[in-house]
């Protein structure tokens, strides 16, 4: 009898032991699943999902630990680049998102949905040297194996185009009339001479020309980040059709004959490299026909309206590949004359950011 006891003492003590240590372990588990848990979430990235003007909502809320108050720096993550981009606080919090208010902003940048958040107090990412965090500029982060160091941004293909330099440039391309009538070029005459017989002969001028390759020289003069005047200078040689070549050339004469335009544009960077104009100009074409005795010079002044699409390509710190569409519109005194413009060329900056 006191063995069967002493068996049965036995088993509840391992049942007991047992029972524990599985107690012991489950609570374990369920302690080492939590931690994972709020590891993960304490380090989950908080993105901006929406941001218009001072104002913007990030993507994590009070679930993720967020409080008001807390200041984040705002950075933009390229291939194995981080840019800052500004600062912003918590202003409001729901359970999972959050609103928030920019503090300060880069001053060639603009936070955007997908940007990143990051807490104020890592240093990683700070600038010690910047005192003025408003005219900070995108900053380049170089990574490494043990440390992130800020660096100055010299690489220009990752550098937006705002900016407060004044932009000369020069730009070549082709040019073509629309419309058969564009190529009178407002200068409708005709050339009359006698010819070694003593007759009268007349050659109509008025589409004895076609356009060729321009030249466009100009400077921009930023007004704000997106908005810039653009001063033009146009030359645009004109090219004489065979025909009319031949019957110049058959009794001595030579024709020649050029485009100038001065214009004025308004110009809206609309989205990152990419910008638009509306403006006005004075067209000046003129044209002359000669021999070896006398020269005939014919010459008109319209004003004309034109609008373009263009595109910086960025080269280096100051540096751009400018191409540019533009369609340009001569008030005539007959039909209005239309041409279309396809350029590219350098432009250099010049002046501080």
């Amino acid at each position: 009898m006191s063995s069967k006891s002493s068996k049965t003492t036995a088993k509840n003590f391992h049942n007991q032991h047992l029972s524990e240590f599985m107690n012991w372990m489950f609570k374990l588990t369920a302690l080492t699943i939590l931690t994972l848990f709020s590891a993960a979430s304490a380090q989950s990235v908080i993105k901006i999902l929406q941001f218009e003007k001072n104002t913007g909502i990030i993507d994590k809320g009070e679930d993720a630990g967020l409080h008001l108050g807390e200041v984040f720096d705002v950075n933009r993550n390229s291939g194995d680049f981080v840019y800052w981009i500004g600062r912003v606080e918590v202003v409001v919090v729901k359970p999972k998102v959050a609103g928030v208010k920019m503090l300060t902003q880069a001053e060639n940048a603009t936070i955007q949905p997908g940007d990143v958040l990051e807490l104020r107090q890592r240093e990683t990412i700070a600038a010690p040297e910047q005192k003025n965090p408003a005219t900070m500029s995108v900053k380049k982060i170089e990574r490494s194996a043990n440390k992130i160091e800020p660096v100055e941004l010299n690489d220009a293909a990752t550098l937006s185009f705002r900016t407060k330099k004044v932009i000369f440039g020069l730009t070549t391309g082709l040019a073509q009339p629309i419309k058969s009538s564009s190529q009178s070029l407002g200068l409708n005459f005709w050339v009359q001479f006698k010819t070694s017989d003593d007759k009268t002969r007349a050659v109509d001028m008025t589409h004895a020309y076609t356009t060729s390759v321009g030249l466009q020289a100009y400077c921009t003069l930023p007004l704000s980040n997106r908005l810039s005047v653009n001063l033009s200078f146009d030359y645009l040689p004109l090219n004489v059709k065979s025909g009319v070549e031949t019957t110049l050339l058959k009794y001595g004469k030579k024709a020649s004959a050029s485009l100038v335009k001065l214009g004025a544009a308004l110009d809206s960077r609309v989205y990152r490299q990419f910008h638009v104009g509306l403006g006005a100009g004075l067209i000046m074409p003129q044209a002359t026909v000669k021999d070896s005795r006398q020269s005939i010079t014919a010459a008109e002044r319209r004003l004309g309206v034109a609008t373009n699409v263009a595109h910086f390509l960025p080269l280096g710190p100051a540096a751009w590949l400018k191409s540019s569409v533009e369609y340009d519109i001569f008030l005539d005194d007959g039909p209005a004359i239309h041409y279309l413009t396809l350029q590219t060329g350098l432009s250099l900056g010049i002046g501080k950011n």
